[in-house]
């Protein structure tokens, strides 16, 4: 039977749509392989844009591509490689550079990247008024500490001075044989003068200049989208002087904090790659999907801090009671698939040979934990205060969080209330040391023990802890001025034991880097910082 013109049209699309629904929609994943286009996760949002404030390794990833300092990382070993600047010289004596940056070097906007750049750039960086946490990065220049600290008015008296256009020096107050590297990190990144002056002065911060429409940057991509939540979304820079060799047309970092959201994006073909894999998970890919499991060492310590300036942390006694009852090696092995090492000091392993030994190790003693505790007034954790712990959404920090929760009330008989806390707010409280007992961690930003002990040096703006220890201070500049390195990495290891005494933090365990990656990023390869430079990184397309 003939079926009437209207009914057989509609019998038409309601196969039409029966056949698109059963065809298979192409993934995120599939069209960025086509089309060079990488969607990444990096976790919480970052705060800002600017190199200058950055708050965690993950958003590092997106000032990558924004941005470009002096040197740049080699992709596999990290080694320090040319960026802005194309060559350079070291005196005989390791306290003056000289760097000549290319001539083909623009700013997103068609500006020259000039070395009165980087100068503009160190000067809003070590300005008084600049609240940036970071200006340790800068005590090895000449002058450095003292302008930052409002002690030096003139900035040309500050060891970083541009000769001319293209040429730039940084004159240092000791040897520094990490300079290289750091040259290469955000905290030396550069920032356009004229666009941050055009929104306030140079030294405030948030002021929108790095927002879209308005920042302008020097890497291998530009911003060309924000949507707060969702993603960062950058695209090649055309202007970029190695443009030409840079084979990602562009990079969506998607914001997602749950890691179970996030390994669902990734399964389902939404994300190339991941910050973290469920811990729940990763046995799982181990057994069945291995080449998509990214398991590495990585240069960065898990960590509680203690605000020194709050009682009952402010006692001595009662931070190492609190070491003392940790089982680290109880808590290292809770996550086997992530082949975490329970920490004995602060430095990790793999630092140039480097490894602290002292009488002040971390150990698990819960006898002595609970007879400083009583000896510090709180026998049995009788009449110990409230004290609230603090970490950001994740639930590998919620894992560790819940089982030292539980050590501290078995072997000490203190109790500490859990506080899950949105990621930008804890960074910002963090920061602001509104806390007395919080989750910490230290990623190295170059692979020298100066990366982590530094960062407890007096008014450090990273030592959120309050630490202040003259000795241990000193010791630390003094290894710099030692050229062997056995002898160097012996006073750094005294200064690691006052570390451990005093405990103005509780190093848990040194972890790993643990991406799920799809088979098709190219370029891409596991060392100790997991830095992954974009401009030679790429999709295939299968």
């Amino acid at each position: 039977m003939k079926l009437p013109s209207p009914l057989r049209f509609l019998c038409c699309l309601l196969v039409v749509a029966l056949l698109g629904a059963c065809a298979k929609t192409e993934t995120a994943v599939a069209l960025g392989n086509r089309t060079q286009v990488l969607h990444q996760n990096i976790g919480g949002e970052p705060p800002d844009l600017d190199p200058q404030l950055m708050q965690t390794n993950a958003h590092f990833n997106v000032l990558m591509a924004l941005y470009e300092g002096l040197t740049g990382y080699d992709p596999r070993d990290l080694h320090p490689v040319p960026g802005v600047a194309q060559r350079w010289e070291i005196s005989a004596d390791g306290l003056a550079y000289t760097f000549h940056l290319r001539a083909d070097a623009q700013w997103s906007n068609g500006d020259a990247v000039t070395a009165r750049d980087f100068e503009f750039s160190v000067r809003r960086m070590l300005s008084p008024k600049f609240a940036t946490p970071y200006k340790h990065y800068f005590d090895i220049v000449r002058g450095a500490e003292d302008y930052s600290a409002g002690q030096l008015a003139d900035f040309a008296a500050v060891g970083v001075r541009a000769v001319d256009d293209r040429t730039l020096r940084i004159e240092l107050r000791q040897p520094a044989p990490y300079l290289l590297f750091l040259l290469g990190s955000f905290a030396w990144m550069p920032v356009h003068r004229a666009t941050v002056e055009a929104h306030g002065a140079y030294d405030a911060i948030a002021t929108g200049w790095s927002r879209p429409g308005h920042i302008v940057t020097n890497g291998p991509f530009a911003l060309a989208d924000w949507r707060n939540g969702e993603e960062i979304v950058v695209k090649k820079n055309p202007r970029y002087w190695g443009a030409r060799t840079v084979r990602l047309q562009e990079i969506h970092f998607h914001l997602i904090e749950n890691a179970d959201t996030e390994e669902r994006a990734f399964r389902t073909g939404q994300l190339h790659l991941t910050e973290f894999v469920p811990a729940t998970k990763l046995a799982i890919y181990a057994e069945t999907a291995p080449d998509q499991l990214s398991v590495a060492p990585f240069f960065s310590t898990y960590l509680y801090e203690f605000n020194l300036a709050r009682p009952p942390f402010n006692e001595p006694r009662v931070r190492r009671a609190f070491s003392l009852a940790i089982d680290r090696v109880q808590l290292a092995a809770s996550q086997p698939q992530q082949h975490l090492l329970a920490a004995t000091g602060l430095v990790p392993p793999g630092t140039d040979d480097y490894h602290y030994t002292g009488d002040n190790a971390l150990r698990f003693d819960p006898a002595e934990a609970r007879r400083l505790l009583a000896a510090a007034g709180f026998p049995e954790g009788k009449g110990f205060p409230a004290t609230d712990l603090p970490f950001d959404t994740s639930a590998r920090h919620q894992h560790f969080a819940e089982i030292l929760q539980q050590m501290w009330e078995r072997n000490l008989g203190v109790r500490v209330n859990l506080a899950n806390i949105e990621g930008r707010v804890y960074h910002a409280e963090r920061v602001q040391r509104k806390y007395t007992l919080s989750r910490g961690g230290w990623v190295g930003d170059y692979l020298d023990p100066h990366a982590f002990l530094s960062v407890h040096l007096t008014g450090g703006g990273q030592n959120v802890a309050g630490y202040a220890n003259p000795e241990f201070d000193a010791l630390v500049r003094r290894a710099l001025d030692q050229r062997d390195r056995a002898a160097r990495h012996e006073i750094y290891r005294r200064a690691e034991d006052i570390l451990m005494r005093d405990l103005p933090i509780i190093p848990l365990f040194h972890y790993t880097a643990q991406h799920l990656v799809a088979p098709s990023v190219r370029g891409r390869y596991p060392n100790l910082l997991d830095y992954h430079p974009y401009q030679g990184m790429w999709l295939e397309s299968k």
